[in-house]
């Protein structure tokens, strides 16, 4: 009885966004969700995206790729992007480069062999080669283990050919707490690495906490951290100023792989979305779902 009411909801909720009734927020207007400015998905959507252009001023910014996925879970008129480690209550949508090329979902496959365009690496950043235990730490999280835990968290990991190598002791030469700041995208992902982590090493305490690339792209300029977690590179302003301070180039080290999702309501019949079409929703050329046409529905 219960799938039959879901199913019965899915096909109404479907049927008012094609109609373009129901929305009290204009029809079928796309409601637009993205990130706050501090974030890494924002910054990487903007270029990969948006090729650096304004995002509207319609998009409603949201503290985290969860707060994204929550909005759109209610919403079957909206749109939002995020790391694919968040995918849940929500549908990604299969993207094209260009309105002539195939539709690519983002797989663990296609996101590895570069085919999903908006394919991206997450990193760890340190103000110099890490050693000691941070070091350990980071090989561990690069090794076999390390990389299962991502898999079952729902990120990529990276394939063993494209690990960075880490010099690291067998074991955590001494008890001590690590600090990693940064990405909300990363966060989940790196508390269940260091839950995983601590478990095995109990004498070690790492304490991850989010609030955004930039901050943690900050916390490691103000030495604040000893680890950076961050899903875009860093800025040459950024990697400026990492040297000037510590007289030391910052080492960037990629730790796993993601495919920046595309979500809508799972009611929302749209098929696919192509970049140009992305980035008409975003810049606001395009604010009604009857614009896309029938080429994505």
């Amino acid at each position: 009885m219960k799938m039959w009411y879901k199913l019965l909801f899915v096909t109404c909720a479907a049927a008012l966004l094609l109609s373009g009734c129901g929305n009290k927020k204009g029809g079928d207007t796309i409601i637009v969700y993205g990130r706050e400015n501090n974030s890494g998905t924002y910054m990487y959507f903007k270029e990969h995206v948006l090729a650096n252009a304004d995002f509207a001023p319609q998009v409603q910014t949201l503290p985290g790729t969860a707060a994204v996925i929550n909005a759109v879970s209610k919403d079957p008129h909206s749109i939002g992007y995020g790391g694919i480690g968040y995918l849940k209550g929500v549908r990604a949508v299969p993207v094209k480069k260009d309105d002539s090329s195939p539709a690519i979902e983002p797989t663990l496959e296609n996101v590895v062999n570069g085919s999903y365009p908006i394919s991206r690496y997450l990193y760890f950043y340190t103000v110099e080669d890490p050693k000691g235990t941070v070091g350990h730490f980071i090989a561990w999280t690069l090794g076999d283990e390390g990389q299962e835990v991502c898999q079952k968290v729902g990120y990529y990991p990276l394939p063993r050919e494209r690990r960075p190598p880490v010099k690291a002791p067998a074991s955590p030469p001494e008890k001590r707490t690590i600090t990693v700041k940064g990405s909300d995208t990363m966060v989940i992902l790196g508390q269940r690495w260091a839950e995983h982590y601590m478990s095995k090493f109990p004498g070690v305490v790492v304490q991850v906490t989010g609030g955004g690339s930039g901050t943690g792209i900050a916390a490691l300029i103000n030495a604040a951290t000893d680890i950076c977690e961050s899903s875009r590179p860093l800025a040459a302003k950024e990697r400026a100023q990492i040297k000037e301070k510590f007289k030391k180039d910052p080492v960037e080290i990629p730790v796993a792989m993601d495919g920046l999702a595309i979500f809508v309501n799972e009611a929302n019949p749209v098929k696919d979305f192509s970049l140009p079409r992305l980035k008409a929703i975003y810049t606001g050329q395009t604010r009604a779902w009857r614009e896309l046409g029938s080429a994505s529905q």
